[in-house]
């Protein structure tokens, strides 16, 4: 995969997500310091349903956009959606499971990517 597919491939997820409203995403490129994917995303969702909502959005997209490898877990309860699509990574987690696991201070030292940047760079 070249850099201008995961590029892409980041910002079709960025796209899906903020399409249906996902609440305090954080993206960092965590390239060097995982050593298995570029970037992980970390969302909230409001609600189980949004949880769900925000992982079918992003499955969906990633499918019509070309990228039909990926790797889904946690749809069943939705209070955590994990989305391995290889290159990114999505983590969607209902706000007492952010807090609880706190997943992004894993990675503290990654850099924190602007939103509204990828969003406009298609």
């Amino acid at each position: 995969m070249t850099l201008n597919d995961v590029a892409r491939k980041l910002h079709t997820v960025v796209t899906a997500l903020d399409e249906k409203k996902a609440v305090n995403m954080a993206v960092l490129h965590i390239d060097s310091p995982s050593g298995y994917t570029d970037y992980m995303i970390f969302v909230t969702g409001t609600s189980i349903q949004h949880n769900k909502t925000l992982a079918d959005n992003t499955l969906r997209l990633l499918k019509d956009e070309g990228f039909g490898r990926y790797y889904a877990e946690g749809e069943q309860n939705a209070r955590w959606i994990l989305l391995d699509a290889g290159s990114v990574i999505v983590q969607i987690m209902l706000d007492e499971m952010r807090d609880y696991y706190d997943l992004e201070s894993i990675w503290g030292d990654a850099p924190r990517l602007d939103i509204k940047e990828i969003l406009k760079n298609k």
